[in-house]
């Protein structure tokens, strides 16, 4: 362990980093608020610390010499990452809020039904929650962090898998008026289908009930899934319904299953964030209690 009297002299080192970023001791001295001369005292002794001159003297000037140069990158680039996480500390240690996008359904049906347990447990923490019916984005730096649904693969993010949920294929009953009752899996391509954001999870399911297709669709392609629900129910088409989150359309009758079989897709919702988010002390307590509340363990 060092002895603390051969520690660097950090005030000396900040004052000479100044200096050689203005190459003018009367400069960094008014930047410091301090006189010319304690400017010269402290490089002076951070010179003999060191052992080795940083600048060359003159009568009229100082100038940085190589080993001064280099002393003054590596110094630069301390003190860059220093003030980056002195910010990062005072920024989370004032937070009071923070922003979590979410789709309509998944918010409504199962998030809003929890809140009550997030304000119980932190009601210091005010939490936005932001309607984001379109891909997972953080460039607008407002977000902090999106419930998902996709196959987990968002470059340069973190994703968790949070909630899987089983999905079937469901109809309006005013539909049928018109259209035969399907009674195989085949038959569904005689009805307009409804995807939500791609075709990807139709194709899923067709597939895995043994139905060619050519890997290509008809039908509407819908990004966010309240428009996609209000459309099946209004009976403009079919769709695979996410069964925990359209319970009370099933149990009204507002919607019915053309087939008793459930289906278990690839995709399911995660919890999606900056690599840098569980930095903040609030983001992290959010993420630990929305894994809990999904019924996952915590690593």
């Amino acid at each position: 362990m060092l002895n603390p009297s051969d520690q660097a002299p950090l005030g000396a080192v900040r004052v000479f980093a100044v200096a050689a970023r203005y190459g003018n001791f009367k400069r960094a001295a008014a930047e410091l608020s301090v006189t010319p001369t304690a400017v010269s005292s402290q490089i002076k002794s951070l010179e003999a610390y060191l052992g080795c001159r940083l600048f060359d003297r003159s009568a009229q000037s100082v100038t940085l010499n190589e080993t001064g140069r280099q002393f003054a990158e590596a110094c630069e680039a301390v003190f860059a990452r220093l003030d980056k996480a002195v910010q990062e500390v005072r920024q989370s240690a004032s937070r009071t809020s923070i922003t979590v996008g979410v789709g309509a359904l998944i918010g409504s049906q199962w998030l809003s039904k929890r809140l009550f347990s997030f304000w119980q447990r932190f009601p210091e923490t005010g939490l936005h929650l932001q309607y984001s019916p379109g891909g997972v984005e953080f460039s607008d730096g407002q977000t902090d962090m999106m419930l998902a649904w996709g196959d987990g693969r968002w470059p340069g993010l973190i994703s968790e898998p949070l909630l899987r949920f089983k999905t079937s294929p469901v109809i309006s009953p005013s539909l049928l008026y018109s259209k035969p009752h399907p009674a195989r899996p085949a038959d569904m391509l005689t009805l307009p289908l409804l995807h939500w954001k791609d075709q990807f999870d139709w194709l899923e399911w067709f597939a895995a009930m043994g139905v060619e297709t050519g890997g290509r669709l008809p039908g509407v392609v819908i990004d966010d899934s309240s428009v996609l629900l209000r459309a099946v129910l209004s009976g403009q088409g079919v769709s695979l319904g996410l069964l925990p989150l359209i319970e009370s359309e099933l149990r009204s009758g507002q919607l019915i299953r053309p087939f008793k079989e459930d289906f278990a897709p690839s995709r399911s919702y995660h919890l999606v964030y900056p690599p840098d988010a569980m930095d903040q002390l609030q983001l992290k307590a959010f993420r630990n209690w929305i894994i809990e509340e999904a019924g996952l363990k915590n690593p």
